[in-house]
């Protein structure tokens, strides 16, 4: 299995462009420009994919203020990540299933939610899975998954999901049940 994660402040990426492929996933990074003020980077990311090459989970987080709230985020998957990793395998419906229960879950977290209120700042958090030929993403505040695919790019389409400004995870936890979510909570 491919592993790979980042945060801003291990590597800030500012005046520098680095693109890097880790196994089917091509990650680009860069933070931002000096010369137009830019001093830190509090973005970061996650990509997990399995070794026959049938899915791959990816977290992209646009952090504010500090790297703290990213950080949590990172490490709240990570621990979880052999379990994860596991309902993955089983089919495309099944999947898409258990991780949207283990994300609500994650999130809704008593102790999450106690770790969020002691972090400096807050992130945008977009999580997506590809499972054989199919995508899932669950999606709060701004971040934007795009989507290169033939059928659709010669219709035009490019954007899968909607940016949602002031939405985060963090200290300010403002996150918004989605609202085919708000009947079952």
């Amino acid at each position: 299995m491919s592993d790979f994660h980042w945060v801003g402040s291990q590597n800030h990426f500012i005046d520098t462009l680095s693109v890097q492929q880790q196994g089917n996933i091509m990650i680009g990074r860069f933070g931002g420009n000096s010369a137009a003020g830019q001093t830190k980077n509090e973005d970061g990311c996650l990509v997990w994919q399995n070794e026959s090459k049938d899915w791959e989970f990816v977290i992209f987080l646009d952090a504010h203020h500090t790297a703290e709230s990213a950080v949590l985020i990172l490490q709240e998957f990570t621990k979880r990540k052999g379990s994860i990793k596991s309902l993955l395998s089983g089919s495309p419906k099944e999947s898409f299933k258990n991780i949207e229960e283990t994300i609500l879950k994650i999130f809704q977290d008593r102790e999450f939610l106690d770790s969020c209120r002691k972090v400096n700042g807050s992130t945008s958090c977009l999580i997506v899975l590809r499972k054989d030929k199919y995508i899932w993403w669950f999606s709060v505040g701004d971040c934007i998954l795009y989507l290169f695919h033939p059928e659709l790019t010669s219709l035009g389409q490019y954007q899968v999901n909607q940016r949602h400004f002031f939405e985060w995870i963090g200290q300010v936890y403002l996150m918004t049940t989605p609202k085919r979510y708000k009947k079952n909570l």
